[in-house]
């Protein structure tokens, strides 16, 4: 790998690293959050829902010493005894009930006691009085946080035991929050997170340097992994080339031409990856062609030509026994198949054929059209182009080649006939901005 693409490389491997702890430091953060916000929540209502049953409790036995003493009823006693504790209110830090009402099992009502100086006392009992009465198990209750005109309070269903522990009523009220309860509230959320955020940042601190030394060599193995198997297809593809021909130029050329037309109808990159390497060994296969038949200057006869067409198969048996050439099996095995199903080794037709190959079909015929060989010299655009068109819907896909005319012209002006150094450096650009992204996703 060059100095300036493995400088690349390790500039990459750093903003990846530190986007991903910013955003896994985020995510802990909301989540510490969101618990710590569930957690006072509860610890809040668990308090309101102790502080009115302890009410309860002592207005229960409130109501017992007046009957006993005065000689009133239980409902008079009890309505006495909540007279009290209206009158003398015992006012809590933490906030205080606006609201709370009596009734019996089965809803009818008992009594009620409100804070007259409350600002929202209005709202506060319509949204008593939109709720169903709730009549929870003896030994259970209810505590819900509530939003009355952007107040929090919570609401609390408790049951009123008699001697013999049955239930003799129910109680409902509406807490207020105090604005200190609100900012202590606030205050322990924040300390939370604050005290996570500390925690992650810091261990996110010790941990960055060994992650980062260990995704830098992870990326530059896979960058010499990759550098290798990239100069495995050139070789292994130019020695194929050589074979039938002086140069291997024609490999770069239709992977260039192949590359431009994926590109025109917005092939997706892994596609083209695996266009490019079977591209690169299209005819891998003729390796196992005998030079009598694969080098003859003349028509091949009807046996020679079955021969000839056992280069495909030859080629997927070379390709298949490499994980990383498997994707390459589409170009290679149906690179000349037909669109009308005329073609070999399958006979596949139309959709059946895969894209890559189909993109691959055009592009081979228009480089072989348009070059020079030993045995042609070579065909003029116009006349290259036209047996193209003709052969859209029975040798081509009709719009790959609608697609291709409209690039072709511009193909034909760069790269035509061109065997130059300058040929091999565009190619070589090429295939790095793709397969560079390749080792971008391991990391």
């Amino acid at each position: 790998m060059s100095p300036a693409a493995s400088e690349s490389l390790e500039r990459f491997v750093h903003k990846t690293l530190l986007q991903r702890l910013v955003l896994m430091t985020l995510a802990i953060l909301i989540a510490v959050g969101a618990l710590a916000f569930v957690l006072e929540r509860q610890r809040m209502q668990d308090y309101v829902r102790e502080q009115a049953s302890n009410a309860i409790h002592d207005l229960v036995g409130r109501t017992r010493i007046l009957a006993e003493e005065r000689g009133l009823d239980t409902y008079a006693a009890f309505r006495q005894a909540l007279a009290e504790r209206v009158n003398n209110p015992l006012r809590r830090r933490s906030g205080d009930f606006v609201y709370a009402g009596f009734f019996e099992p089965g809803g009818a009502p008992i009594a009620e006691t409100r804070d007259g100086n409350h600002p929202n006392l209005d709202e506060v009992e319509r949204s008593v009085i939109e709720r169903p009465l709730r009549e929870p198990a003896p030994d259970e209750s209810v505590a819900e946080s509530i939003e009355v005109n952007g107040q929090p309070y919570i609401y609390v269903v408790i049951p009123v035991k008699d001697r013999d522990e049955q239930v003799a009523a129910y109680t409902h009220g509406i807490f207020a929050l105090s604005e200190a309860a609100q900012l202590g509230f606030a205050q322990r959320i924040w300390r939370s997170v604050f005290l996570a955020a500390l925690i992650v940042i810091a261990t996110a601190g010790l941990l960055y340097p060994v992650i980062l030394r260990l995704m830098n060599r992870l990326s530059h193995f896979s960058s010499n992994l990759l550098e290798a198997n990239l100069e495995s297809l050139a070789l292994l593809g130019g020695t194929i080339a050589k074979r039938d021909s002086d140069t291997d130029a024609h490999n770069y050329r239709v992977t260039i031409y192949a590359v431009k037309l994926a590109q025109a109808i917005r092939l997706e990159t892994q596609q083209i990856r695996a266009l490019i390497k079977g591209a690169f060994l299209h005819d891998v296969g003729k390796i196992g062609i005998r030079d009598n038949i694969l080098l003859k200057p003349g028509r091949l006869d009807e046996d020679e030509f079955k021969i000839m067409k056992t280069h495909v198969n030859h080629g997927l048996d070379v390709v298949s026994r490499s994980v990383w050439l498997e994707d390459a099996v589409h170009v290679v095995g149906s690179h000349h198949e037909k669109y009308d199903g005329s073609g070999y080794p399958v006979a596949r037709k139309g959709d059946q054929i895969p894209v890559a190959a189909r993109i691959f079909a055009i592009v081979d015929v228009f480089d072989a059209l348009t070059s020079k060989r030993p045995y042609k010299e070579p065909m003029s655009f116009e006349k290259t182009m036209g047996i193209i068109r003709e052969g859209s819907g029975t040798h081509f896909d009709p719009e790959l080649v609608e697609a291709f005319v409209n690039i072709a012209e511009q193909l034909y002006k760069g790269y035509c006939g061109r065997e130059d150094q300058g040929l091999h450096k565009e190619l070589d650009e090429i295939v790095r901005h793709y397969f560079s992204t390749e080792v971008q996703s391991l990391i």
